[in-house]
């Protein structure tokens, strides 16, 4: 996550982590969802591991796992609120995550690997299009042929 982080800040973006290692600095998960969660124009990258997948569907009771698991439920019930519709969830698999580890709801979502996606997902996180719109001309032109 520290590679991402210093990626992120290095190309202009301001990322906040949900958890971070230090007790000290963590932030509980309603003061996280508060800040974050409810700002429709955040962007949240879901950083997809096995450990990710173990703690939103585990029966384990450790404290980390029950603030990813309850973050982890209200992103999908915003998800589900939007009409299944992702406009800010960014999936991007970490270590060996795989497809299977992605979480079924975001799995008609563009997801990215990191470190080896970093261009497109960055073009996600700009809002950008690889591909521009082709120019349009200023006169249309405009053939009629008769069928014969």
């Amino acid at each position: 996550m520290a590679a991402l982080v210093e990626f992120l800040s290095k190309h202009g973006f301001r990322p906040a982590i949900d958890l971070l290692d230090d007790p000290i600095r963590q932030m509980d998960a309603n003061r996280w969802e508060d800040s974050y969660l409810r700002d429709p124009l955040t962007l949240i990258i879901i950083a997809i591991s096995p450990k990710y997948k173990a703690d939103i569907e585990g029966s384990e009771v450790d404290p980390h796992g029950l603030h990813t698991k309850y973050i982890h439920l209200m992103m999908q019930q915003e998800f589900i609120q939007q009409g299944s519709l992702n406009y800010r969830f960014i999936p991007v698999l970490f270590l060996d995550a795989t497809q299977k580890h992605v979480p079924g709801w975001l799995r008609n979502t563009e997801v990215y690997h990191w470190p080896r996606d970093t261009e497109d997902l960055l073009l996600r996180l700009r809002r950008e299009e690889r591909f521009g719109a082709p120019p349009v001309p200023t006169e249309l032109t405009l053939v009629i042929r008769p069928v014969t």
